[in-house]
C-alpha cells in the first residue's frame, strides 16, 4: 500500500461562492466525529452487483470521493487495482489505516474530483458511491467532474455513480421542498438566501452531517454525463437492483439511491 502526497487542485477553477461551499463540504468531513462514522468496510448488494455486471477482472479503478474506504477496500480485496482519492486529508488517512487492518492493497491521495492530477486514459472504471457527487458545488462543480473523469477513463472505460432524486416520496420531500421555496424566495423576491441553484439545501443544525447538498434530477445528471462524452448505459433504483428489478414508472418516486452506469466511447 503506497502513501502519495496530496496535490491540491488548481487555483481560480471555481468562483468564490462554489469555492466557500467546497470549503463547507472539506471542513465538514474532516471533522474526527464524521470520519468515525464511515469506518465500516464492504460494498452494498447494489455496488456489488454492479461491480460484478460493469467492472473488468483486473481493472484499474479510480474511487472518486473514497472517505474512510468503505467501497476502495472492498474493491482491493476483489483484486482490483484501486486508487481512492478524497479532498479530505482525515479520510484520506482513515482509509490507508483501514487498508492496512484488511491487510489489502490499495493507493490514497488527498484530491479534488474537480481537478484530477492523473494522466489521460488511466483508468478502466471511475466509481462515486454514496452521495458524493452531491456535495460538489454547484452544477458547475458537477460538470467539473464529469468533464475530468471522462478525460481520465480509457476508451469504452465507465463511470458508476449514485444520487439521490429530486422526485422521491420519503422523508426529507418536505425539507427539498423548503429549499425550492427558498430558490424561489431568492430569485422572485430578491430575499438574500444561500440556496441559488435547482436542488441546492444549505443545513447548519448539528443533528445534520451534509450541511451542503445539491439533488439533481437524474434526467439532468445523465444530460449533463452525456455533455462529455459518457453515455448511460445503465440506470435504476438501489432497491430494484438489489430485487432483480428492472427501472419503471414508479421507480421515480421511490425512495433510496439511484444508480447510473455511464460510458466513454470507443475512440
Amino acid at each position: 500500500m503506497s502513501a502519495e502526497p496530496a496535490k491540491p487542485g488548481p487555483s481560480g477553477f471555481l468562483d468564490s461562492r462554489l469555492q466557500a461551499i467546497q470549503e463547507i463540504v472539506r471542513t465538514t468531513y474532516e471533522h474526527p466525529s464524521i470520519v468515525s462514522r464511515y469506518t465500516t468496510v464492504g460494498l452494498w448488494p447494489a455496488e456489488e452487483i454492479l461491480i460484478l455486471d460493469f467492472v473488468p477482472e483486473g481493472a484499474r479503478i479510480l474511487d472518486l470521493g473514497c472517505g474512510a474506504g468503505r467501497t476502495s477496500v472492498a474493491l482491493a480485496a476483489m483484486g482490483l487495482e484501486v486508487v481512492g482519492i478524497d479532498i479530505s486529508d482525515s479520510m484520506v488517512q482513515a482509509a490507508r489505516e483501514q487498508a492496512r487492518l484488511a491487510d489489502v492493497s490499495a493507493s490514497f491521495q488527498v484530491m479534488d474530483t474537480m481537478a484530477l492530477d492523473f494522466p489521460d486514459n488511466s483508468f478502466d472504471v471511475a466509481l462515486y458511491s454514496y452521495n458524493g457527487i452531491e456535495l460538489l458545488p454547484g452544477v458547475r462543480g458537477k460538470r467539473l467532474m464529469f468533464e475530468e473523469v471522462a478525460r481520465v477513463l480509457r476508451p469504452e472505460g465507465r463511470l458508476i455513480f449514485s444520487s439521490h432524486s429530486s422526485f422521491a416520496v420519503n422523508a426529507y420531500a418536505a425539507m427539498r421542498l423548503s429549499a425550492f421555496l427558498k430558490l424561489c424566495a431568492g430569485r422572485l423576491l430578491g430575499v438574500p438566501v444561500r440556496e441559488r441553484e435547482f436542488g441546492e439545501r444549505f443545513i447548519d443544525a448539528d443533528w445534520e452531517e451534509a450541511k451542503y447538498l445539491q439533488i439533481l434530477p437524474p434526467s439532468m445528471l445523465k444530460r449533463m454525463a452525456a455533455a462529455h462524452g459518457l453515455e448511460t448505459v445503465y440506470f435504476n433504483t438501489r432497491g430494484r437492483i438489489e430485487s432483480g428489478r428492472n427501472f419503471g414508472f414508479r421507480g421515480h418516486f421511490e425512495d433510496g439511491e439511484r444508480f447510473y452506469v455511464c460510458q466513454a466511447a470507443s475512440t
